[in-house]
């Protein structure tokens, strides 16, 4: 049964991997995602519906447009993949047993659905949009107030308390940095970024989370500084980083914390 629910969430996952692709190519040239069907980016011509099959098309096709046999991103498919493993993830994470339990399931897949595309848009572009960040925040919002209730002694205001006021510290620390380095050092983004790690995680899984960020941030920096992918005087997008950050403090940030505690 489980293994049932945990392929049809990774399903599910790659679907929503493909509109997140969708959604932020769209969104960086201004179109509508509710408009129109997709296109090739190189020749235009309209995709037919089995050109769209998440994963599958991009594998059947050899990762070309079936019309002008140009190379289709490897973005596509890596995006639907990872989506769908993480989708899967989630679901593993979690696995409900109770209403509560899967709305809370539901609310993290929803998080990651503007998270993902916020991703490919800040990865692309440098750019965090309010179409995303916005929604991004009330979900986590919505995550707080269930994990009020979900900590098995009703409604627990310390636990809704604890989620706002480490979400308004970690902001006013990237509010610092932004106005401080006139922001050089982080987005706008990033600031409502902060707002949704502080309020989707549990303390001890924002630390790893804020952890994890600066040290994958630091090590994927100086590989591309010293393949001379980038220049030191090149912008990194740092929201990806906080994003990854975010769920390696969701899977794994109680245990690292724990056994960081023992060492002690």
């Amino acid at each position: 049964m489980i293994l049932t629910i945990t392929l049809m969430f990774a399903l599910i996952g790659v679907i929503m991997g493909s509109f997140c692709n969708a959604w932020a190519y769209r969104l960086l040239r201004g179109e509508s995602i509710a408009k129109g069907r997709s296109k090739c980016p190189h020749c235009h011509h309209q995709l037919a519906w089995y050109d769209n099959i998440p994963l599958l098309s991009y594998i059947l096709l050899w990762g070309k447009c079936r019309y002008c046999k140009k190379p289709i991103s490897a973005q596509y498919p890596l995006v639907e993949l990872a989506s769908g493993l993480l989708f899967a993830g989630l679901y593993l994470f979690f696995i409900p047993a109770t209403n509560l339990q899967w709305l809370m399931l539901i609310l993290w897949c929803l998080l990651s659905v503007f998270l993902i595309t916020s991703f490919i848009t800040d990865w692309l572009e440098l750019i965090l949009p309010d179409n995303y960040m916005v929604p991004a925040i009330v979900v986590s919002l919505l995550i707080a107030l269930l994990a009020s209730y979900t900590s098995g002694q009703g409604f627990v205001w310390n636990v809704l308390f604890g989620r706002i006021l480490q979400a308004g510290i970690f902001v006013a620390i990237y509010c610092a940095l932004y106005f401080g380095s006139k922001g050089k050092f982080i987005g706008d983004g990033d600031i409502r970024l902060a707002a949704v790690l502080g309020l989707a995680l549990a303390l001890p899984q924002l630390l790893v989370a804020v952890f994890a960020t600066y040290v994958i941030g630091a090590a994927i920096g100086s590989f591309c500084i010293i393949s001379k992918l980038k220049t030191r005087k090149d912008v990194i997008a740092f929201g990806p980083f906080l994003i990854i950050g975010l769920y390696i403090g969701l899977f794994w940030g109680e245990q690292i914390a724990r056994w960081y505690l023992h060492l002690f």
